[in-house]
């Protein structure tokens, strides 16, 4: 009696178990997933944002989020940004296709009155293929007429263009071209023989059934676009920007399943597989500059979520708006997220590489990674490394910086904080102070030295993933009088009421050994940070910004007076 008593009061804990061990299904995940989305959503001071994630034939997941009770849902429109480039480089791929051009000729040939200045005689010509992958060495952006209430024709570029110097040889590293786009836009027009705009309605959007989306052109007549807010929540004011085809386009989510689906659903309404297989071919794989980033034709590889199979994605930001697109066409999945804020797309990376890949096993779909192929990376052993080598003046298009050898450690300083590199692993340091004669790691930053066609890198593993240049040894010149005599803050001029003004703040000065630029971005911009740029003076009259990345190469040109110098579109005069 006492066995059969003990027996039912554990009896009970037996009939617990099995519903507390029961596999979540793939709906309950669903829902979870979304209410956590919406929270970070939240948690990231979003105003209003949509997001979806489709397969070939389905729509999985499509929502909507609102923190400021407005009316959002999968038709609103939101501007994409960089997100246009994609539809560009499209519109190439469709002209390559029809055999109208060759993506690996000389631009030239279908723009023959493009004429920048090439800095480095032995670069090879600069091609339409590495105009769609950012290796064409151009200048990354235009900020006179940027962002205003009715830009220019985007054509303006070409003349700007080519009072410009080239950055780097064409091939040497992938640096983000805006205006590289722009260009392409020019070629699509010259090619088709219709305005770029009409183009991509006819050939793209009208095909598709994207009835609802179109180009941000005129903020007077379309104001029901320029809606934004900041990270607060205020409205702002969303301006058009000049250069359209990098990205000018408005969209709503409902479209944007129809552009992604089209890479992945195998219709060839746009293009046929053997052209979608080169668009996602991989472009840079010799590259050692380029470190771990794999390019393919307009899209980055994706460097996670391996079970998806190979993983495309491009991201977009105007103002304040935000968009992130992402495809996984061995997988046969694609995701997008569109918003109004700053900080819209900060959580987007979820989408594939944690709901896509749990939908992949739930539907037991396995991808062949084969073809995820990596590229080629130099990183050498620290114990093969002469590290006192690596002391010296290090520069990066927005920060200059030194490294000094102390108690056989190298030693940084940057912005005035000074820390020691201390081996962490086989390849990696980490950051750490000294303090009686110990060294207390952190482990929140890991940093990377390597020497890459004889030039010695500071590399930084950067929190979302991937790694990246911050710094180039480099010994500073001597500043000629001339530039010393230039020093001092500096105004832009010839601002057209029409415009935002994108830069303040700005002055030339001496920093470290170098002659440098230094600006802030204007409160009117949701990008950019303060910036520092080690200037390499070639003459009297020309510098150019030292560095690998976005805004190295870039020309500062002082006019003969010596009082006045253009960047980056822009005209500066003395204060």
């Amino acid at each position: 009696m006492e066995k059969i008593f003990k027996l039912l009061i554990i009896f009970p804990f037996f009939l617990l178990i099995p519903s507390c061990a029961q596999p979540q299904t793939f709906e309950d995940y669903k829902h979870d997933f979304t209410d956590d989305f919406k929270t970070e959503l939240g948690e990231n001071h979003v105003s209003n944002a949509v997001f979806a994630v489709i397969d070939r034939n389905n729509t999985i997941l499509s929502e909507s989020y609102s923190g400021n009770s407005s009316d959002t849902d999968a038709n609103t429109p939101f501007l994409i940004g960089s997100v246009t480039k994609v539809f560009t480089a499209v519109a190439i791929m469709r002209l390559y296709q029809q055999g109208k051009i060759d993506i690996d000729h000389p631009i030239t040939e279908y723009i023959p009155d493009f004429a920048i200045r090439q800095r480095f005689p032995e670069s090879a010509p600069i091609t339409i293929r590495s105009v769609l992958t950012h290796h064409a060495g151009l200048p990354s952006d235009i900020y006179a007429h940027k962002f205003s209430t009715k830009p220019d024709d985007f054509n303006v570029v070409l003349p700007y263009l080519n009072g410009q110097f080239t950055c780097f040889p064409v091939g040497k590293i992938r640096t983000y071209s805006n205006l590289g786009y722009a260009l392409l836009g020019i070629l699509v027009e010259r090619v088709s023989g219709q305005k770029y705009a009409d183009y991509i309605s006819e050939n793209i959007f009208k095909p598709l059934g994207m009835n609802a989306s179109g180009f941000y052109t005129d903020y007077d007549a379309q104001k029901s676009l320029s809606m934004a807010y900041d990270q607060e929540g205020n409205k702002k004011a969303e301006l058009p920007l000049i250069d359209q085809p990098a990205g000018g386009i408005y969209s709503t989510l409902n479209d944007m399943i129809l552009f992604c689906r089209s890479f992945i659903d195998g219709k060839e309404t746009l293009l046929n597989v053997a052209h979608l297989e080169r668009m996602f071919s991989l472009q840079n794989k010799e590259n050692l500059l380029d470190l771990d980033h794999r390019s393919a034709i307009c899209f980055n590889f994706k460097n996670k979520a391996y079970e998806l199979g190979r993983v495309f994605e491009h991201g977009g930001a105007t103002m304040f708006h935000r968009a992130q697109m992402v495809i996984a066409p061995d997988a046969g999945l694609a995701g997008i997220v569109l918003s109004d804020s700053p900080n819209g797309k900060d959580n987007s990376w979820k989408l594939d590489e944690l709901f896509m890949v749990e939908f992949c096993k739930a539907k037991q779909i396995s991808p062949d990674k084969t073809l995820n192929v990596d590229k080629n990376k130099l990183f050498t052993p620290i114990s093969s490394k002469d590290l006192e080598s690596y002391a010296g003046n290090y520069a990066m298009p927005g920060m200059v910086c030194r490294f000094d050898w102390k108690h056989d450690h190298l030693s940084p300083t940057i912005n005035q904080e000074q820390f020691y590199l201390v081996q962490q692993d086989s390849n990696a340091f980490v950051p750490a102070k000294r303090f009686l004669g110990m060294m207390f790691k952190s482990k929140k930053m890991y940093f990377l030295l390597e020497e890459i066609d004889g030039e010695k890198q500071f590399i930084q593993a950067m929190p979302w993933g991937g790694l990246s240049i911050i710094g180039t040894q480099t010994k500073p010149g001597k500043i000629p009088d001339i530039w010393k005599k230039r020093t001092g803050k500096y105004k832009i001029s010839r601002i057209n009421t029409d415009d935002v003004a994108t830069l303040e703040n700005v002055q030339l000065t001496e920093e470290s050994g170098f002659f440098v630029l230094k600006y802030s971005f204007s409160s009117e911009m949701s990008f950019g940070q303060d910036a520092t740029l080690a200037l390499d003076i070639k003459n009297d009259q020309e510098a150019f910004v030292i560095g690998y990345g976005r805004g190295g190469g870039e020309s500062v040109i002082f006019d003969p007076t010596g009082q006045n110098f253009n960047y980056l579109g822009l005209r500066f005069t003395r204060i």
